[in-house]
């Protein structure tokens, strides 16, 4: 049996002794209020960018909170770069050398732009979730709010004259380009077509022509492709089709001739040049049409370019952090700048040798550690005096979009620059350690040294219980490089003991990342509970993704139906590539199945489409009910029905975490805990534990379920008429506010919490009338240190089988009949088969499905 937790082994528990009970509602079915879907974002929600699209452009558009020098930008004389840096704007000597502050206040300033004339610079500031256009007069040092709309406001850029300032907004609810006049002290809608995201605008000389990023017409993958606005006519043309993904930031040179921008086509993000214009036949007879050239070739990624005055040079910030330092957990992972020229070239470095801030400081020195006096790996919350949050050098700032709670890791060790007065200081480590608070006195010119003690309040892997992640996106297109010791570091700092990262093209793009850290087995790591194994995550179009672990070799083609690439079939189906993975000793399961629409009585088959199918032929080994960007309670409300149908397809849990993206959840932050009953961690064994079921899945709670004796994902034979004996604790460093003991989908027993909410415990007799199964689970609000929308742990069930009989429900089966159907008439009505053989191979797939629901379903009749 899998045991219960040392730690946990002495609480006594309320015996409630009962036979029948009657069913409760589901609590949450209906309660949106109290546990509500994956975050909305943080930024205004948009017309024009909704669901999952809405997470990736706050991710990728909006400037990063970041530790290193971006968004650079030449002063008109050439003599000054300016840049942000901790949300503030600086400027460093072209050639280098110490770095001063240009603006304070609230907020966090980026996206410097120049006025011809050297006075003022344009920036983005973002005050509470609120980015404007600020304009700072660099004679008096003061700055002041251009624009003030709820929406987002930014990549300001002054027109050559100095008297407009075109900017990004995304007030009409899709991305816009609109132009603030200095003169007339008034805002302009410049360039707007319906729906069709135009943004990241530069000026064309003096002509009042504009380059843009745009997705109308026959646009790319990603944000858009690059277009050219006359001022004469008002009219559009292409410029270049490219995959952008926001990240295009395209600058005219000063001349006008040529635009250099950012696009992913080498396979990172690399600085190209094309001409703003296309060449007509008349013109040009040898001219084959657009050509761009590239300008840098790194693994790493280049972005923010920006032209010198005299468009000779182009100044960038290019990841990985700078040669020779030192890369830890979260530090030398930042930017440096470089500048190369207009042809490319070897990149020159723009070396900042310190920053001169404007106001009071003082350095703060942090040192955690463990009992025994060992640095301890964690989490970090530092916010300044100013209420603003601060980090390392070099370091890699993140925050949860929604409550906007700024971190970053340490390996234990670190030092920071902040505002003279009371830092408030907090330290975690994933759920089983107690976090810590510290205020810290910040003297102007002192070192100041905190020492951190963490303690473990519970130790699973002690027990055999390890934790693990199965999908995480180590690089996704974000701003920053992660390799496979940097996740596996991240996840030693949240205390993770397994991180399947997922090797999947990303977004809406057909860039596959992460290829070349694929082994077929887990990579090293120096701590041996923390394995890192690189797999796939199977992104077909309608059938729904999978995590595909424990794999030899990768699954290709790494998506299908997408249209305008060469895999725009819907083939094969996901049993297929189930099939595939078993044949290599793989297991596969689907992830961030469904939302909030699947908590109610007859969803539509949308999410995990293939899910029901493949789960009644035996072919998905796992769910992901608990997941940062999908529903828990909607999937279990799926996931129950499956288990009701007799499929014993266990529940797990896969954060869907982009390790790259500054904007978005740590590793680890929701996770299964898989009982392997062993001393030291094995991939192959934990895989296969969880597979079996011998887990739970948490986004904090510790649970534990003993019925009868036998454990999570065991079986229970009994006789029809007998009561078992059902015990289940939770224990969590968070605030759960229910816990409820379900049997075959339905609640039969609930405790409340009381008091501080981190302890509930509960033991019930069932009397078993058939066979089914019982499980539990947890509820609690969202809160600061877990970064789901609500707080969610389940159990997998123990299997309770009266006199032999098999689980069965033909209500549920039924529920399944219709799923099907309504898919097949989906499949039927599409024309996305290059071959009818292969159009009839899924249908005969969904067809097996529908036999086996058809005839549970019929039994009940």
């Amino acid at each position: 049996m899998t045991p219960t937790p040392r730690a946990l082994r002495l609480f006594g528990f309320l015996l409630i002794a009962g036979g029948g009970f009657a069913a409760l509602p589901l609590a949450g079915q209906d309660d949106v209020a109290k546990y509500p879907g994956p975050f909305p974002g943080g930024y205004p929600a948009m017309s024009g960018i909704g669901g999952s699209g809405k997470m990736y452009m706050e991710s990728y558009f909006p400037p990063p909170v970041t530790a290193s020098p971006t968004y650079p930008a030449f002063s008109p004389d050439g003599a000054s770069i300016a840049f942000a840096y901790q949300g503030r704007i600086w400027a460093v000597p072209a050639e280098g050398g110490v770095a001063r502050q240009l603006t304070s206040g609230a907020g966090y300033h980026s996206q410097p732009s120049w006025s011809s004339d050297g006075r003022y610079i344009a920036y983005a500031a973002d005050i509470g979730l609120n980015l404007d256009i600020f304009l700072l007069d660099l004679e008096s040092g003061a700055s002041r709010r251009l624009t003030e709309d709820p929406a987002i406001d930014m990549r300001p850029r002054f027109s050559p004259d100095g008297s407009r300032i075109l900017f990004t907004t995304g007030r009409d609810g899709t991305f816009d380009l609109w132009a603030y006049d200095l003169g007339a002290d008034a805002l302009e809608s410049v360039i707007a077509h319906p729906g069709a995201n135009d943004m990241a605008g530069d000026w064309i000389g003096d002509t009042g022509d504009i380059v843009f990023v745009s997705k109308r017409g026959e646009a790319a993958l990603g944000s858009g492709s690059l277009w050219r606005w006359s001022a004469d006519t008002g009219e559009a043309e292409l410029l270049i089709r490219i995959e952008t993904n926001y990240q295009a930031s395209p600058v005219v040179a000063p001349h006008g001739g040529s635009v250099a921008y950012v696009t992913d086509a080498s396979g990172n993000n690399d600085i190209y040049q094309v001409p703003t214009y296309r060449a007509s036949a008349a013109q040009d007879r040898s001219s084959p049409g657009i050509q761009q050239v590239r300008l840098t070739h790194t693994r790493t990624d280049e972005y923010f370019p920006s032209w010198s005055p005299d468009g000779e040079r182009l100044v960038y910030a290019r990841n990985g952090g700078l040669h020779g330092e030192e890369r830890t957990i979260d530090g030398g992972m930042g930017f440096g700048l470089y500048t190369t020229g207009r042809g490319g070239g070897e990149p020159v470095p723009v070396r900042i040798e310190d920053y001169a801030w404007s106001e009071p400081t003082g350095r703060v020195q942090v040192r955690v550690t463990d009992p025994r006096g060992r640095r301890v790996p964690s989490r970090i919350y530092l916010e300044g005096s100013d209420g603003r949050s601060y980090f390392p050098d070099g370091s890699f700032p993140r925050v949860l979009s929604g409550p906007e709670d700024y971190y970053f890791h340490t390996d234990g060790s670190f030092s920071v620059t902040l505002p003279v007065g009371a830092a408030e200081l907090e330290v975690w480590r994933g759920f089983e350690y107690e976090p810590a608070m510290h205020t810290v006195d910040v003297r102007a010119g002192e070192w100041t040294n905190v020492d951190v003690r963490l303690e473990r309040w519970i130790d699973m892997a002690a027990d055999g219980w390890y934790s693990g992640d199965n999908h995480i996106h180590p690089n996704y297109g974000g701003h920053y490089f992660v390799t496979p010791l940097d996740l596996g570091n991240k996840a030693l700092a949240e205390d993770l003991n397994v991180a399947n990262g997922m090797i999947a093209n990303y977004w809406a793009n057909s860039r596959v990342e992460d290829l070349e850290h694929f082994l077929g087995h887990p990579h090293p790591h120096p701590d041996p509970r923390t394995i890192v194994y690189y797999n796939e995550e199977y992104r077909p179009n309608f059938f729904a993704h999978m995590s595909l672990l424990n794999l030899v070799e990768l699954i290709t083609p790494f998506y299908i139906g997408y249209e305008g690439t060469a895999f725009r079939e819907l083939y094969p189906d996901n049993a297929a590539v189930l099939r595939r993975v078993h044949e290599q000793g793989g297991i596969g399961g689907y992830v961030h199945p469904f939302g909030l629409s699947h908590r109610g009585p007859d969803p539509a088959p949308g999410g995990a489409r293939e899910l029901p199918v493949d789960a009644i032929l035996g072919l998905a080994d796992f769910v992901d009910v608990s997941c940062i960007w999908s529903d828990e309670l909607g999937t279990a409300a799926i996931w129950y029905r499956l288990l009701n149908t007799g499929s014993r397809i266990p529940a797990t849990a896969g954060t869907d975490a982009m390790t790259d993206m500054w904007r978005h959840p740590a590793v680890g932050t929701t996770r299964s805990y898989v009982y392997t009953g062993e001393e030291d961690l094995d991939y192959d064994e934990w895989a296969d534990a969880m597979a079996a079921g011998h887990a739970f899945v948490t986004s904090g709670p510790i649970l534990t379920l003993d019925v009868d004796g036998r454990g999570m994902g065991e079986e229970l034979a009994v006789s029809r008429g007998e009561s078992v004996r059902v015990a289940v604790t939770a224990r969590s460093l968070f605030e759960m506010e229910r816990l409820d003991i379900i049997r075959n989908g339905e609640i039969i027993h609930t405790v409340e919490a009381t008091g501080d909410g981190r302890t509930l415990e509960a033991e019930i007799d069932v009397a078993i009338d058939g066979s089914g199964w019982i499980a539990a689970r947890v509820l609690g609000p969202a809160q600061h240190g877990a970064m789901d929308s609500y707080l969610f742990a389940h159990t997998n069930p123990v299997f309770v089988i009266a006199d032999g009989e098999p689980i069965r429900s033909p209500e549920d089966a039924a529920f399944f009949v219709r799923w099907i159907e309504r898919t097949l008439d989906d499949i039927h009505s599409m024309d996305r088969w290059d071959d009818p053989a292969h159009k009839a191979e899924v249908v005969a797939t969904f067809e097996e499905g529908l036999r086996l629901y058809q005839a549970q379903a019929n039994d009940g009749r």
